[in-house]
């Protein structure tokens, strides 16, 4: 509260502002902080070495998730190594978040991110494991200083799964503070976790994209919400998510980098979705479908979208950037 008159302050000029609609957008726009949208992407560590991904990509995210552990059978994690670059960048996850968080230079909250790997779903049987897990999870959080941790867990494929995996959620839940930002990453096909679980996360993203091509699509995007949200999943607890790559529009299920479509050329237009690369048809969401799906996203008034992944958008001075994209529909 006793930043209010602040915030108002700030709302009123913006709004002044935006009454001239003759005025240029800036060349690089960041997320309007007067609005709790939340703008989260994922990072992986080898891209983040390969230099694809620069200082204004990782300022103009709210969210960071930082991928980089997986759980073993019994609770314990195990965290990633990276391959260097001309003998360059992070080789252990320790060594990424520091030098992340060297280059952030607002507000942008930079989380674990941790991936199923092989044993999740032995791990979520046994209530032993599952606090293990809490508890090392907490324990690298404090360690490495981050904000908060997101679990992409897939796929719960039967009840009992999804019943065992709900309650790891919770225990994790009840094993973080408060401030801590937990979310869940869910697949349109793979969602049905319990009521607790659901209550016990900050947010839930869904993966409204590949690799299959009809995930990539405006209908099919809205569809997948409402989905979730039909089966008791708050909107205001909803983040669906962007591609930043394509995939093979015969539903082979290869992927390209939408960075190169744009270093090849091929994006001309910010209406195009689809393109040939190497004589074969991709499919990908362009800057006026990413605009159409972050507006959507804001007017429904869900907590937000996330985007995989940072490393494989164009840079962010460029005009195709996707994340400028999301960023500029927000302002």
């Amino acid at each position: 509260m006793k930043h209010l008159k602040y915030l108002l302050a700030i709302m009123f000029f913006g709004f002044a502002c935006s009454s001239d609609h003759s005025s240029n957008e800036p060349d690089n726009p960041e997320p309007d902080v007067t609005k709790t949208f939340l703008v989260s992407s994922y990072l992986r560590g080898n891209f983040y070495n390969r230099g694809l991904i620069s200082s204004l990509q990782l300022n103009a995210c709210t969210d960071i998730i930082c991928i980089g552990a997986t759980p073993n059978v019994d609770g314990t994690l195990v965290f990633d190594s990276f391959d260097l670059f001309n003998g360059e960048g992070a080789a252990t996850y320790e060594d990424l978040i520091a030098s992340i968080k060297n280059e952030l230079t607002g507000k942008t909250t930079l989380r674990l991110g941790i991936s199923g790997g092989d044993y999740w779903k032995q791990m979520v049987t046994n209530q032993t494991a599952i606090n293990n897990f809490a508890q090392n999870v907490k324990s690298s959080l404090t360690t490495l200083q981050l904000d908060g941790v997101d679990l992409d867990f897939e796929w719960a494929e039967n009840d009992t799964e999804y019943s065992n995996y709900s309650l790891a959620i919770v225990a994790l839940s009840d094993a973080l503070s408060e401030d801590q930002i937990f979310s869940i990453t869910l697949d349109p096909d793979s969602y049905k976790i319990s009521d607790d679980a659901i209550q016990a996360v900050t947010y839930i993203s869904l993966q409204c994209y590949g690799p299959s091509p009809t995930r990539f699509s405006y209908d099919n995007y809205v569809s997948s919400i409402n989905d979730l949200i039909s089966y008791g999943i708050p909107a205001d607890k909803l983040v669906p998510g962007i591609p930043f790559y394509g995939v093979t529009a015969d539903d082979s299920k290869q992927t390209v980098s939408y960075s190169e479509f744009v270093n090849s050329n091929l994006i001309t237009s910010p209406a195009i979705n689809e393109v040939s690369y190497n004589n074969v048809s991709y499919v990908f969401n362009g800057v006026d479908m990413v605009m159409k799906k972050t507006s959507y996203a804001y007017s429904e008034g869900y907590y937000g979208v996330m985007s995989w992944s940072l490393g494989t958008d164009t840079d962010y001075s460029s005009k195709w950037s996707l994340l400028k994209a999301i960023n500029t529909s927000l302002n």
